[in-house]
């Protein structure tokens, strides 16, 4: 467990080094180079271009760290050109370059967490793998905060702001790697140079690729609109509803900590990930539902901590699920795909929950957006009925092959 511990803050550290850039840092420097212009449709399209990047490297680098074992050497050079990407947001001269900057920091942090999936499945005994989803699904909340405790900390110190925590990354992790254990280049490098199809195809591991997306996209999806349902359904004025949106907001990250480190830290971890994936979309789609018809804000903000623990039950039982379905060997690439429908479904679920907004849908309310929560739930209803027909890793994969 002590290198499960290891590996998580190196996550919390490169989580925390994309954080004040991606929060703070890109809109003060699009303003500074675009004083007159689109700055809102600029910083989108920059921060776009980002998240395409790492959708594309997170798995990459999984598979490179997989075929040729030098997880912890990617490990290092993804804190090193991250710190140069984030060193480059500082100078760029036009948006181009700041661009380039945010694209290549945003490269060299996912081959950061390409080396951690594969360094986490490892030598990982099955019994310990709930208990490692949930330390790193927390981490995912948790990794977020000391990039915002830098924003606040050096609000007038822009620099200080951007690089601190990568700076720090910088040092540290080359720290944590040396306490890591060493892995030898295989002998059959050459021949391990392809893409393993085979072992991500199973329908077990579709199952937890599946309900992450449609978990990460009702997290997402969720607040979207909270703003203007406090401010519709209950006639809020503005600062009312954005202080509750506020407390909202906390409430879901305290659950889904809350909901992780429950399982990790308590015999739950030892319930089967099929179960613990079917208990959290259940009390997810109960809490989304209830959100959709709360008759009070504090039945909302209650609904919406019920739905942050289901998402942390969620993410550890769909990790704790694809590392069941992998081998070792190939867990760098298969976590990066699990990882790439986190990315994926934020970039999704704006314009999704837009067309789910059907006012008269719900006659005894005023607003749409209670029918955007109800018809989230459908989603997340078809993913729990998928999990009795989804087998294990020895079973047939779904393609027969490659």
């Amino acid at each position: 467990m002590k290198r499960i511990l290891i590996l998580a803050l190196a996550q919390a550290l490169v989580l925390a080094s994309l954080t004040a850039p991606a929060v703070v840092g890109l809109s003060i420097d699009v303003r500074r180079l675009l004083p007159n212009g689109d700055e809102a449709g600029t910083l989108a399209a920059i921060i776009s271009a980002g998240s395409i990047a790492a959708l594309v490297a997170n798995p990459l680098f999984g598979w490179l760290a997989d075929a040729t074992r030098r997880r912890r050497t990617l490990l290092v050079a993804g804190a090193a050109g991250g710190f140069a990407g984030c060193t480059a947001l500082l100078w760029a001269p036009c948006i181009g370059m700041l661009t380039v900057a945010w694209i290549s920091a945003q490269v060299g942090y996912n081959m950061c967490f390409g080396a951690i999936n594969g360094l986490v499945s490892a030598q990982l005994a099955p019994a310990d793998r709930t208990r490692a989803a949930g330390v790193l699904s927390a981490v995912t909340v948790l990794g977020a905060l000391p990039g915002l405790a830098a924003a606040a900390v050096f609000a007038n110190h822009r620099s200080l702001m951007v690089l601190a925590v990568p700076a720090a990354a910088l040092v540290a992790i080359p720290l944590i790697a040396s306490r890591l254990p060493g892995e030898s280049a295989s002998a059959t490098r050459r021949s391990r140079l392809h893409v393993p199809i085979r072992t991500i195809a199973t329908s077990a591991f579709g199952l937890a690729v599946a309900a992450r997306f449609v978990i990460a996209l009702e997290l997402a999806a969720g607040l979207i609109f909270a703003l203007y349902l406090f401010t519709d359904r209950w006639h809020l004025g503005t600062s009312a509803a954005v202080r509750l949106v506020s407390i909202a907001t906390l409430l879901g990250a305290v659950g889904i900590v809350g909901g992780s480190c429950a399982i990790s830290l308590t015999r739950l971890r030892v319930i089967a990930p099929r179960v613990l994936l079917g208990i959290g979309l259940g009390a997810l789609a109960l809490g989304t539902a209830a959100r959709g018809l709360a008759p009070t804000p504090t039945v909302f903000l209650v609904a919406t901590f019920i739905a942050g623990c289901a998402i942390g039950t969620g993410f550890t039982a769909s990790r704790s699920l694809a590392q069941s379905a992998l081998p070792a060997a190939d867990s760098g690439l298969g976590l990066g795909v699990l990882n790439a429908a986190n990315t994926l479904a934020p970039a999704i679920a704006p314009l999704l929950a837009g067309a789910l907004v059907m006012p008269g849908i719900i006659p005894w309310q005023t607003d749409g957006y209670g029918a955007m929560y109800l018809l989230l739930t459908i989603p997340i209803a078809l993913c729990a009925a998928a999990i009795p027909i989804s087998r294990p890793r020895r079973s047939r994969s779904l393609v027969s092959a490659i």
